[in-house]
C-alpha cells in the first residue's frame, strides 16, 4: 500500500488523529522513504518553486485544501515567498506525509506518463486508460488497479500507459476540451468517468456514439439494484461500472421547527432559503445534483434550489462542518453516501433517503469497438467480481450480479434515465441551469467558501 493510500485512508481531510492513526502512518511512511527514489520535494521549498516544475501537483493541493494557489496572481504574488511547511502548519497537515504524497506523485507521474491531463488533454491519445473518479472511489481504485497493472506489465512486453486522476479536477478543464474532439483516435482505447459529463453532450454524440464507436461490455444480466432502475446502456455503448449515490444529511437540532423532510421537493420550501450545502466553487456547481433536480422539478426546481443553497463546498469540507459542532453551520448537506458515512457526530445527524430514492450520479466506461480486443484483460478486471466487490465496500455499489451491495443505501434509487440523455442536448440544459442557478443564489445571498 503506497504511504498517500494509508494517508488518505487514515484522514481524508489531511489531518492525523489518534495514536494508531499516526502509527499506520509512520510505518506506511517508513516502507515509501526505504523505497522510493531521492525526493525532489521538501518543506522549505516554496509554493512558487514546487509548482512551477511540478504544475500536476495542484491536483495534491487541491485535494488538502490549498487549491487558491491555482491563481495565477497569488502564485506569482505570494507563491514565491512561502514555504511549503508555513501553509501545511495553518492548515494543520501532516507536513512528512504531505511531502511523501508530493514526492510519489511525481514518481508515478514520471513513470507512467510525462504530460498533465489539465493541461495536456489533447495527449490523451497516448494511454491505454484514462480513469476520472469520484473522491471516494479514487483511492480504492488506484491501489486495485496499480496492483492488477504491475502483473499486466510482468507478462507484456510494453507497459500499460494509464492516468488515474480525480473527476472534480477536470470539470472546468479537461471535459470542455471534450466537446471538441472530433476523432476517435484522439481518444484512449478505455476511458472511465464519474457524473453526467460531455461523454453525455451534443458533439460526443453525433461524432462518436451516433457512429457506434464503442462496445458496452456489460452482461445480459445486471445485479437487481440496477435492473429495476434500467441502467444499463440501451444502444450498448456505455459500459456502465458503479454509481456515486448522493443523499441528504441533516444536523436534527438544527431542525426543530422546520417542516419533515421525506422529497426532494422538500428542500424547494420557503423555509430552507439559505439553509443547504451542496458540491460546488466559484463556477461550478454539481450537476450529479443539478440534472436530476431538473429532471423532477423543472427549471423552477433549480431556481428554488439555488435560493436554499447556502454555499458550495467539497464533501470533505460539508463532513469536517457538520463535525465541527459549531452554531453557525447549515442544518442540510446534499451529499454522496461515501461521505455521509464518515461523519463522526452520528448522534446529531440523519442519513435521508427521499421518497424519489439517493440520487444514481454514474460511473460509466467507454470502451473503443475496434480497441475491444486489445484491452479485454483490462475490461475483464474492471467488470469482475472481485473489483465491483472493492466498489460496493467503498460505498459504491456495482452493477455486477455477483457482487454483494449491502454496504450501500440501495433500496431506493433515482436515476435521470436513458431517455431523457439521449432525446435531449445535456450540454445546453446545463449552461442554462449553470445561468439561472448563480442568478438566484448570488441574489438570495449565497456564497462560495474559499479552498
Amino acid at each position: 500500500m503506497l504511504a498517500s493510500d494509508v494517508f488518505l485512508a487514515a484522514n481524508e481531510t489531511g489531518r492525523v488523529r489518534g495514536c494508531e492513526g499516526i502509527d499506520v502512518l509512520q510505518r506506511a511512511y517508513e516502507e515509501y522513504r526505504m523505497e522510493a527514489s531521492p525526493a525532489k520535494i521538501d518543506e522549505n521549498m516554496t509554493i512558487y518553486e514546487i509548482l512551477t516544475a511540478h504544475p500536476y501537483l495542484m491536483d495534491s493541493f487541491k485535494e488538502y485544501g490549498l487549491g487558491k494557489f491555482e491563481q495565477p496572481e497569488l502564485l506569482e504574488k505570494l507563491g514565491p515567498l512561502l514555504k511549503l511547511k508555513t501553509p501545511l502548519a495553518a492548515m494543520g497537515i501532516n507536513k512528512t506525509m504531505f511531502v511523501a504524497i508530493l514526492n510519489k506523485s511525481i514518481e508515478k507521474y514520471e513513470q507512467n506518463s510525462d504530460f498533465t491531463l489539465s493541461q495536456n488533454p489533447e495527449r490523451q491519445k497516448d494511454l491505454t486508460l484514462l480513469a476520472l473518479l469520484p473522491c471516494g472511489l479514487k483511492m480504492p481504485f488506484t491501489r486495485a488497479f496499480e496492483a492488477f497493472a504491475a502483473e499486466y506489465n510482468a507478462k507484456k512486453k510494453h507497459a500499460l500507459k494509464y492516468l488515474l486522476e480525480g473527476n472534480v479536477n477536470h470539470e472546468l478543464s479537461y471535459y470542455a476540451y471534450i466537446d471538441s474532439v472530433e476523432s476517435l483516435d484522439e481518444l484512449p482505447d478505455v476511458i472511465v468517468s464519474s457524473d453526467i459529463n460531455s461523454f453525455f453532450h451534443k458533439p460526443f454524440r453525433e461524432h462518436f456514439l451516433a457512429q457506434e464507436g464503442f462496445v458496452d461490455l456489460l452482461p445480459h444480466h445486471i445485479h437487481r439494484d440496477f435492473e429495476r432502475i434500467g441502467f444499463d446502456d440501451t444502444d450498448r455503448q456505455f459500459t456502465m461500472l458503479s454509481a456515486n449515490l448522493i443523499v441528504l444529511v441533516s444536523i436534527d437540532d438544527m431542525l426543530e421547527g422546520k417542516p419533515k423532510i421525506a422529497s426532494w421537493k422538500d428542500l424547494l420550501r420557503p423555509e430552507f432559503q439559505n439553509s443547504v450545502v451542496m458540491r460546488g466553487q466559484e463556477e461550478f456547481f454539481c450537476n450529479g445534483v443539478l440534472l436530476p433536480f431538473y429532471t423532477l422539478f423543472g427549471m423552477d426546481g433549480i431556481i428554488d434550489l439555488a435560493r436554499s443553497v447556502r454555499t458550495g463546498v467539497h464533501p470533505s469540507e460539508m463532513v469536517k462542518m457538520i463535525d465541527s459542532g459549531k452554531p453557525d453551520v447549515a442544518p442540510l448537506y446534499i451529499m454522496p453516501y461515501f461521505f455521509a458515512k464518515k461523519i463522526k457526530a452520528k448522534n446529531r445527524i440523519s442519513i435521508h433517503i427521499p421518497k424519489e430514492g439517493a440520487i444514481v450520479s454514474p460511473v460509466q466506461m467507454l470502451v473503443k469497438k475496434d480497441s475491444q480486443e486489445k484491452v479485454r484483460e483490462i475490461t475483464d478486471f474492471l467488470c469482475g467480481e472481485k473489483f465491483g466487490q472493492l466498489c460496493a465496500d467503498a460505498y459504491f455499489p456495482s452493477v455486477n450480479e455477483q457482487v454483494n451491495n449491502s454496504a450501500s443505501c440501495t433500496e431506493r434509487l433515482y436515476w435521470i434515465g436513458w431517455d431523457f440523455l439521449k432525446r435531449n442536448d445535456i450540454g445546453k440544459i446545463k449552461k442554462a441551469m449553470e445561468i439561472n442557478f448563480f442568478k438566484y443564489f448570488n441574489a438570495t445571498g449565497g456564497c462560495v467558501c474559499d479552498s
